[in-house]
């Protein structure tokens, strides 16, 4: 029996019929007037209800053309105002070491990487030869400043002659007088009297030729006598050479022009002999800064000063500040060695890059940041538009700053 109101149970359920328990009784007018479907009332009490998607239908039609127009709005708005690229890159001071004299290397002080400070020793060129040199100039120069002495000692010899010619040229002037006077009283000979004209004709020669030697005496002198010697350019000259020589002496001592990191030191080994001004490896710069190629269609509103986000692709979870310093005089493609000819009738149209030069505000001393990491650059232009009114110019707020820089 519980089989049979189960079985009853399930039909009913299965067709939507009322069957009643007449059915299991075996009266079969009551079971075809009980089994017939069920019709919906008029009331629609028995209906069933519509699905929740059919329910929200009709809020969604009316909210999707609201949040278009909203967004719509949105963009319109703010667009403009943040430029960002991902065409860019740290960047640091280079510096080409390089040795100011030529010779052997004897020592390399400064392993590869290694930070240095400004007047560190980077290597070390073979004295000798400098020293030698240093020598010959201190013996010139003290060779020089004995010439100064002796044309001194010549110029004061060359005015006592002078002043002896002189005395002599008054006595013979004297005595050619009264060798005339006695001539003409016939005390005297002619040949007498001559001898005396000659005598004094001597004396005015010699006064002559003592005045040119001082003259010249007195030139090689710089024309005073008087000067210091060390004033004198004879002396001049040779102290100069040695201040050369001591010069070129302590460039063998190779330091470091600037703050930095060495790089490639291992292409200097002891041993090697090294040129004048011929680099032998680099010193990278302790100041970073970013180095932003913009599209030419993202400057319209760009400004020095300008705030600017950076995030580092080496250091994904660190986000720095820093503000547009400069841009440069041109695109990347005036300054590439082979420029491209755009006269040629198969020309296209190429979008170019202006790099744009950003100062990190500060840079975190944990972070080893090193030229060449790639970085997204994202700067705050400022710019908005308004519905009505006109929009709001760019702002730098810190263009004074940055050009001073």
């Amino acid at each position: 029996m519980a089989d049979s109101a189960s079985h009853i149970e399930a039909r009913r359920d299965a067709q939507g019929h009322d069957v009643l328990g007449d059915e299991f009784s075996g009266d079969s007018n009551t079971v075809s007037e009980r089994t017939a479907p069920r019709q919906p009332s008029e009331s629609g009490e028995n209906e069933e209800p519509p699905s929740r998607l059919r329910r929200l239908r009709k809020p969604l039609l009316l909210l999707a053309p609201v949040i278009v127009i909203l967004g719509a709005l949105f963009f319109y708005l703010h667009g403009g105002r943040y430029e960002s690229t991902d065409n860019a890159f740290l960047q640091s001071g280079l510096v080409s070491v390089s040795p100011n004299v030529a010779g052997r290397v004897i020592a390399v002080e400064v392993r590869n990487n290694q930070v240095v400070h400004k007047g560190d020793v980077l290597f070390r060129i073979d004295p000798e030869p400098y020293q030698v040199a240093v020598d010959e100039a201190q013996a010139q120069f003290a060779a020089a400043v004995t010439d100064v002495g002796s044309l001194r000692a010549n110029y004061a010899q060359g005015q006592s002659e002078l002043a002896a010619a002189q005395q002599r040229l008054l006595f013979a002037n004297r005595e050619a007088a009264r060798q005339k006077a006695l001539v003409s009283e016939g005390i005297s000979s002619q040949a007498q009297y001559d001898q005396a004209l000659l005598a004094a004709r001597t004396a005015a020669q010699a006064i002559e030729t003592a005045k040119q030697h001082n003259a010249s005496v007195q030139a090689s002198l710089s024309g005073d006598v008087g000067t210091p010697a060390a004033n004198q350019p004879s002396v001049r000259r040779a102290q100069a050479a040695l201040d050369r020589a001591k010069l070129n002496l302590s460039y063998t001592v190779v330091r470091a022009p600037q703050d930095g990191i060495a790089a490639k030191v291992d292409q200097l080994q002891v041993g090697d002999y090294v040129t004048a001004a011929k680099p032998v490896f680099s010193l990278a710069g302790r100041r970073i800064w970013v180095e932003a190629n913009f599209k030419e269609n993202q400057l319209r509103y760009m400004r020095l000063g300008q705030p600017a986000t950076i995030k580092i692709d080496a250091f994904p979870d660190l986000d720095l500040t820093a503000h547009v310093t400069s841009f440069s005089p041109g695109t990347g493609n005036s300054f590439s060695v082979l420029p491209a000819e755009n006269a040629t009738g198969n020309w296209v149209k190429v979008v170019q890059r202006l790099p744009v030069e950003l100062t990190i505000d500060r840079v975190p001393n944990d972070v080893p940041l090193h030229a060449g990491l790639s970085v997204e650059v994202t700067v705050d232009t400022g710019h908005q538009r308004h519905l009505f009114g006109p929009d709001t110019r760019p702002v730098a707020p810190r263009a004074g700053a940055a050009q001073s820089r």
